[in-house]
C-alpha cells in the first residue's frame, strides 16, 4: 500500500471532492441499511460540500485517502472534552479490506494522543454489521446506544463504540 497518501482536507474544493465521494459510498453502502430516501436526506443535509466546509471551519478535521492519486476514502474527527470523536470514516467499496481504515485509525490515535485524550469514540448504525465487526477487530467495544433525531422524520439508530488508547 505504498501508494496510499492520507492528507488533511483544507479547502472548499476538498469539501466538494469529499461530498462527491460521500454520495458514491453512501448510495452503495447505506441504501440497503436505511433506505434510499434517508440516504438522500442525509447526503443533502449532513454530507453536502457546504456542510463539510462548515464542519471544517468549526474545527472538525477531515482527512482524505488517495490511492495512486485517486480519492478513495475520508475520515473526520473532532476533539471532545474527554475523548476524540471519530465522526466519519468511509472507504469506497472496491478498496475496503486493504488496511486503509486501520491507517485512518492509527492517525486518529496519534491525533488523540497529541490532544491529551485517552479514549476515542464513534457511532455506528446498529444494522451496519460489517462496520461493527471491523471496529471490534480494531479494539472498539460497544458502550451504549444512541438514537438521534436528524429531522425530516428520520433518526440515526446507533451504537456508541469506544476504544481506550
Amino acid at each position: 500500500m505504498s501508494y496510499l497518501e492520507i492528507r488533511k482536507a483544507k479547502s472548499r474544493e476538498d469539501a466538494a471532492s469529499i461530498a462527491g465521494l460521500a454520495r458514491a459510498i453512501w448510495t452503495e453502502h447505506y441504501t440497503p441499511i436505511i433506505g434510499a430516501s434517508q440516504v438522500e436526506y442525509m447526503l443533502n443535509n449532513l454530507q453536502s460540500a457546504d456542510k463539510i466546509a462548515e464542519k471544517m471551519a468549526s474545527g472538525e478535521d477531515y482527512y482524505m485517502a488517495y490511492l495512486y492519486g485517486r480519492l478513495i476514502g475520508y475520515m473526520a474527527i473532532c476533539a471532545e472534552p474527554d475523548r476524540m470523536f471519530l465522526s466519519k470514516l468511509y472507504i469506497e467499496k472496491d478498496f475496503r479490506g486493504r488496511g486503509i481504515a486501520s491507517q485512518f485509525v492509527r492517525l486518529l490515535i496519534d491525533e488523540a494522543k497529541a490532544a491529551g485524550k485517552s479514549k476515542i469514540a464513534l457511532t455506528v448504525n446498529k444494522k451496519n454489521l460489517t462496520s461493527i465487526s471491523v471496529y471490534k477487530t480494531m479494539g472498539f467495544e460497544i458502550e451504549g446506544e444512541l438514537v438521534t433525531d436528524i429531522g425530516g422524520g428520520y433518526v440515526m439508530d446507533d451504537y456508541v463504540m469506544v476504544k481506550n488508547i
